[in-house]
């Protein structure tokens, strides 16, 4: 049986790589994988035996966070261990125990060809969520052939008793919704307060709704009084999300940056259509190939609204084609083949010989009695 150690800042938290960790968490076992997690950032959190939670803080030294790394899961000895973030590797890529190393890139971050660069001496594969991400893989990493990369597509797993809509234009206002981290950093959540003063001025109406939570929550429900025209449901889980969901017409971003997000993909199976900034990743791809008007110029929250108001004057027939090219671009996210196509890769690399990796560097004293705040500081005074 195959040993993988998946490695991620989260792992309990709503959010599309926590999403497809938990898929393996569920369904590895099932797939002949014997798979463990480490979450970095997260304080303990119950109802996953194989996740662990290191807690870390911006406080903590290196030092420290090496040690509850080194302790983490004792005995087990991952054949590769799959990274889903570019962060930490400089401080604990040493740690993880494994022959082989594989990158997963997750979203198109700022400063990721640098970043991606800096790790590929040290990585025996890639997987990306999305052809613009494999670009990157395939740039940092040129002298790898070919078999040491994946394109892959997130996992989704809807609900049995879903029904996707197909229903083209219904009765009552046009319901949009966002999910995920209430964030001004990649989320850009803020642009909502002007999106929803564009749409005050047309003459349809519309309600934004809100799933997840975060630190801009409390501006935004200050912001955006109106609770006929503003709902905030906070986070949800299961059953409760997918219902909230399956009530929209359609799912909005304000990003800065994305992978394929999977709160795109899910609102896809439902039959709910998009409206993604172009921003040349796989959301705005997805967006364009549901219908050409639903992507839209980065930041132009006047530019949305007038794209949603014409939405709203689709005719039944355009929407609902346009709901039915939504399902079945989603259908190919199965999460049982998104388990056996990564999976499948790690096998194949595992049979492959190891590639030689650089000396790893020495983080003995001085250097661990450093906390990660002041190498961000350092790091920041380097420019």
């Amino acid at each position: 049986m195959m040993r993988v150690l998946h490695l991620n800042t989260q792992f309990s938290s709503i959010g599309g790589v926590e999403a497809a960790l938990q898929c393996h968490h569920d369904l590895d076992a099932g797939a002949g994988v014997d798979s463990r997690f480490v979450a970095y950032w997260e304080p303990s959190v119950s109802g996953h035996p194989r996740a662990d939670y290191l807690d870390f803080r911006r406080e903590m030294t290196v030092g420290e966070a090496r040690r509850r790394l080194k302790n983490v899961w004792p005995g087990f000895q991952p054949d590769v261990a799959l990274h889903h973030t570019v962060w930490g590797q400089p401080y604990l890529m040493d740690l993880d125990r494994a022959p082989r190393r594989v990158l997963m890139l997750h979203s198109d971050i700022p400063g990721l060809e640098r970043l991606a660069a800096a790790r590929a001496a040290s990585l025996d594969g890639w997987i990306a969520v999305s052809d613009v991400l494999l670009a990157r893989a395939r740039a940092a990493a040129p002298g790898l052939d070919a078999d040491r990369f994946l394109r892959v597509d997130y996992p989704v797993r809807p609900p049995a008793w879903m029904r996707p809509r197909r229903d083209g234009v219904r009765e009552g206002p046009l319901v949009l919704g966002f999910a995920g981290r209430l964030e001004t950093e990649q989320k850009r959540v803020e642009r909502f307060i002007e999106l929803s003063a564009h749409l005050a001025r047309c003459p349809v109406p519309w309600r934004l709704e809100f799933v997840g939570d975060g630190s801009q929550r409390g501006a935004l429900e200050a912001a955006l009084p109106d609770r006929s025209r503003h709902r905030f449901h906070g986070k949800l889980r299961g059953d409760d999300y997918w219902r909230v969901v399956t009530g929209w017409d359609a799912i909005v971003f304000t990003s800065d940056y994305e992978g394929t997000p999977i709160a795109l993909i899910e609102a896809l199976s439902a039959g709910v259509v998009p409206f993604h900034p172009s921003i040349g990743c796989g959301g705005d791809a997805y967006a364009s190939a549901v219908d050409a008007e639903l992507a839209y110029p980065p930041g132009d929250m006047q530019a949305l609204a007038g794209r949603i108001a014409g939405f709203a004057g689709w005719t039944a027939d355009r929407r609902g084609a346009a709901q039915t090219r939504a399902v079945s671009i989603a259908s190919r996210h199965d999460a049982a083949g998104y388990v056996r196509a990564v999976n499948g890769f790690l096998g194949q690399l595992v049979q492959m010989p190891p590639l030689q990796k650089p000396q790893g560097r020495s983080w003995g004293f001085p250097f661990d009695r450093l906390t990660f705040a002041q190498y961000e500081w350092i790091a920041g005074l380097r420019g």
